[in-house]
């Protein structure tokens, strides 16, 4: 099944909501936290002023039930007995102070919630009987008693019923904010992608209007010097490239569609004269003419062949071999019209398949023997790199014509012809596998003719 993918705009879109609910939500969160916790304190203040005016109250001889102030109390006396108490507060169970207490106010003590009106700490005011002036003994809260002995302590629960409230009221502001700007910052982000890829869309609708026959027609690169202008830049290149390589395929099937033609033409012209007129040219020519022919064929085939292995071949084999001793052993292979001297270290390890090399100094050392007036010179040098250089002392090159002897079926003039038995692929050949293997060759010199073959040297270990 495919799966269903959102367009880019949409899942940057996404993503950024998301992303900002997140840091949003956690933000509103950490305030809500904040508020309550100052809420909370405000609570806390506000309970030790309570539990002081109790005291306070007690001291004049005030009786007090039920409620007193805004937060839940509870007064006990040291005996346990509780004196008064605020309804939410009745079933709180604190601690009654000890006859020993000294009188304070603001002491915090953690309490059960679950019995305390929900508070987690209470504030207290201790108050010792004695210390209260004109109430008779019979009047002391909770009934007479012992005044040197009595001590009473009022607590006041800090409850979150006012924090709570608080952030309640918060809560719509700030969850509808948070809601409001993460749709705001998904909307700004699908809006400004979209306005970011319209160059893109730009660029894909002329690409899709572009010819696949070279027609030199390119995509608009963008002013503004950001990334947009450099992929346009560089498909631009691209096309220019498949351009170039179009019209280098083009010219290639006609070169080779008129290479075959020739000797085809000259093959059924031999057969036709021979079978319109068996008298006139005897058997024996027109199976030379004919012979003739079909090597030049087969001799194409296999250099066409050898091209296409050359230009699909690995760019790095890893495999290593000696180039003075390939060298030696294609010159000694070969039958030569003129003499070849050979130049070379005992050994020249370069990073090449040997096959290649062979192939490479065999396709060098064929059109310098063609075309030498009366020797060849072949030298190996060893630097940082393995260079293989091929002289031949015949006719020069023009410097026009440097880079173009190198194009497949380009025979210079009249002396390198297609009946000196050349296809005009070899050059072509030598620098496929050069440049496969990480090097380079070239004309270096005009006159004399000098090929210069560099390839990588092959390090020990």
């Amino acid at each position: 099944m495919r799966r269903l993918r959102l367009p880019i705009a949409a899942r940057i879109a996404l993503a950024a909501g998301l992303l900002a609910a997140v840091l949003l939500t956690a933000g509103a969160f950490a305030v809500r936290a904040a508020i309550h916790a100052a809420q909370l304190r405000s609570t806390q203040q506000l309970a030790t002023v309570e539990a002081t005016q109790i005291t306070d109250a007690i001291g004049t001889g005030v009786h007090l039930y039920g409620l007193f102030g805004s937060l839940p109390y509870q007064l006990v006396r040291n005996d346990g007995a509780v004196i008064a108490v605020a309804p939410e507060a009745e079933n709180a169970v604190v601690p009654p102070p000890s006859t020993e207490s000294p009188q304070t106010a603001g002491e915090v003590w953690h309490v059960d919630p679950a019995t305390a009106a929900g508070a987690r700490v209470a504030v207290s005011s201790t108050l010792r009987a004695s210390s209260m002036t004109g109430v008779a003994d019979e009047d002391l809260p909770g009934g007479a008693a012992d005044r040197s002995t009595t001590v009473y302590r009022a607590y006041v629960f800090v409850t979150p019923a006012a924090a709570n409230r608080v952030v309640a009221s918060l809560d719509p502001f700030l969850w509808g904010g948070v809601v409001l700007a993460v749709a705001l910052i998904a909307v700004t982000a699908a809006t400004a992608t979209r306005r970011a890829l319209r160059p893109v869309e730009q660029m894909r609708v002329v690409a899709d209007g572009i010819a696949g026959a070279p027609d030199g027609a390119r995509l608009t690169e963008p002013e503004a010097p950001d990334e947009l202008r450099a992929l346009a830049t560089t498909l631009n290149a691209m096309l220019t490239r498949i351009d170039d390589a179009t019209v280098r395929q083009q010219r290639f099937i006609a070169d080779a569609a008129h290479e075959l033609r020739s000797p085809l033409a000259a093959l059924l012209a031999a057969i036709e004269v021979g079978r319109a007129h068996p008298d006139a040219l005897p058997p024996e020519r027109t199976l030379a003419s004919v012979e003739t022919q079909a090597r030049r064929l087969a001799d194409l085939a296999e250099e066409l062949l050898d091209l296409a292995s050359a230009t699909g071949a690995a760019q790095d084999s890893g495999e290593v071999c000696d180039a003075a001793e390939v060298v030696r052993d294609v010159v000694a292979g070969r039958t030569l019209r003129v003499p070849v001297d050979v130049s070379a270290p005992e050994t020249a390890p370069v990073r090449i398949a040997a096959g290649a090399l062979a192939r490479i100094v065999g396709n060098l050392l064929d059109n310098a023997v063609r075309h030498a007036a009366t020797r060849v010179d072949i030298a190996v040098t060893v630097d940082d790199a393995v260079h293989i250089v091929v002289t031949n002392d015949g006719e020069p090159v023009s410097a026009a014509d440097a880079e173009r002897i190198f194009e497949p079926f380009v025979r210079l003039d009249a002396s390198r012809s297609r009946d000196t038995g050349s296809t005009g692929l070899g050059l072509t050949i030598s620098r496929e596998l050069v440049t496969r293997a990480g090097g380079t060759v070239e004309l270096s010199r005009i006159s004399p003719t000098t090929f210069t073959v560099q390839l990588p040297l092959a390090q020990d270990g």
